[in-house]
């Protein structure tokens, strides 16, 4: 996809990985639309000039709702739609207002959610992790009720969810159209460093990365590790784990799709 005079939409853009990418797309677009959990005020000397900052928490899915609904009346129509907001998991497990795991709904219901509310855009690319590759979707428990919780477990669960759900919804599509998931590499950020204590490249290698993938064509379906198409987790090609991840899903947004 060439991105000059595209709208785009890229979520999580005050910190780390998003902050460098939409520094890196700003002048290469047309319309640049970032969402951030804080106050305009708090972001604005970080963001690059041009864009359009929205905020929006992703633990409270009205929210996310209400997100959708300014992004349309900014934009119109999306082209492309990067959904890179996600959060580590906390210490304990934590449920949101909505009553879901806070890791499992900031980093996968409502991604999930705006991308149904934005009309599926022409082209998705869900930021997800290679720690998925170690973790099992528990489809009779996706909130970690009664199975082990710990941070990195309920972070790599909602990735895995993720990766699985955009290949069940890159099935459902008719070329060009395309759903993507990537794996952006071991990044230096707050959010790695909450969980794992190990170095990483630097949020523009993650931006490049993105962009690369973000410019794609013909790869409907694709799990990318940095730049290069991968095998994703088992679970996640399994079209009856899609469909039940799919069903858990909708009934889980009732009343907001």
């Amino acid at each position: 996809m060439d991105l000059a005079g595209k709208t785009v939409v890229l979520t999580g853009a005050t910190s780390g990985i998003g902050l460098a990418t939409a520094r890196l797309l700003a002048d290469r677009v047309g319309l640049l639309i970032v969402q951030g959990p804080e106050k305009a005020a708090e972001v604005r000397d970080r963001l690059p000039a041009g864009v359009v900052y929205l905020r929006a928490d992703y633990s409270e899915l009205a929210a996310v709702a209400r997100l959708a609904g300014d992004m349309r009346a900014e934009a119109g129509a999306v082209d492309l739609l990067i959904n890179n907001a996600a959060r580590p998991g906390p210490p304990a497990r934590t449920l949101t207002g909505d009553g879901h795991e806070i890791t499992f709904q900031t980093n996968y219901l409502a991604p999930v959610l705006l991308t149904a509310l934005l009309g599926e855009p022409p082209r998705v690319v869900n930021v997800a992790s290679a720690t998925h590759l170690s973790a099992t979707l528990h489809l009779d428990d996706v909130d970690l009720a009664r199975h082990r919780y710990a941070p990195d477990v309920a972070y790599a669960h909602s990735k895995l969810a993720l990766v699985t759900e955009t290949c069940r919804l890159a099935a459902t599509l008719t070329p060009p159209a395309a759903a993507v998931s990537m794996h952006p590499g071991i990044i230096s950020t707050a959010l790695l460093h909450a969980m794992f204590s190990i170095g990483g490249d630097s949020p523009a290698r993650a931006a490049e990365n993105l962009r690369y993938v973000a410019t794609r064509d013909g790869d409907n379906g694709t799990y990318y590790d940095e730049r290069e198409p991968a095998d994703p987790n088992p679970q996640a090609t399994d079209p009856r784990t899609q469909q039940r991840l799919y069903e858990l899903t909708r009934a889980a947004l009732s009343g907001l799709l």
